[in-house]
């Protein structure tokens, strides 16, 4: 048995303050987010590998883990199509129908965005991988959209985690458990 711990990525540095859709969206972690990140790593337990997604905001919390990083490609969040870079004032004003039908049904596909099971099957697959070839316990440091996808799909609550949340995870029998969650991250 292996434990894994899933790990949300820190705030990340919004222009101009404001939140929106990031996906792909390639932003750094902004100064709170990186004390975040250290605080988060204080409280991880021992591990020997830390995986992240390619993100700039995953790897630089990832980074704060201390452990080198290995960057696998399909631990990205997932493509929010023509939404990804937007603020959700842009949104809400481009796509009002659409934004609040999204708001009561979260499986609405976004305009040219990519699909929740196509993510969470790359995602759920580099998991396994990554639970494979770690030699012991290990962190993996994602997304909250598609962290939300794969704990609804291995018998959680579809959520996403805050901020630099630490979800605890064991790895039996080819099969991934949800353990107890830390939400004071």
């Amino acid at each position: 048995m292996k434990k894994i711990y899933l790990i949300r990525h820190a705030l990340p540095d919004f222009p101009d303050g404001k939140r929106m859709c990031i996906g792909t969206t390639d932003i750094p972690l902004g100064e709170k987010g990186l004390l975040q990140a250290a605080e988060m790593a204080k409280k991880l337990p021992a591990i020997t590998a830390v995986f992240s997604s390619p993100l700039t905001r995953a790897v630089q919390t990832a980074e704060a883990i201390g452990l080198p990083v290995t960057v696998l490609h399909d631990l990205r969040e997932m493509y929010a199509g023509e939404w990804d870079g937007l603020t959700f004032e842009e949104i809400r004003q481009k796509y009002p129908e659409l934004y609040a039908a999204r708001g009561t049904d979260r499986t609405i596909s976004l305009p040219g965005a990519e699909g929740h099971e196509e993510a969470l099957a790359r995602f759920v697959s580099v998991m396994e991988r990554s639970a494979a070839l770690a030699p012991g316990d290990f962190a993996v440091v994602a997304h909250g959209g598609i962290i939300a996808w794969f704990l609804q799909e291995i018998g959680g609550v579809w959520r996403k985690p805050d901020y630099a949340q630490i979800i605890p995870l064991t790895w039996e029998n080819e099969q991934f458990l949800l353990q107890e969650e830390k939400t004071d991250a």
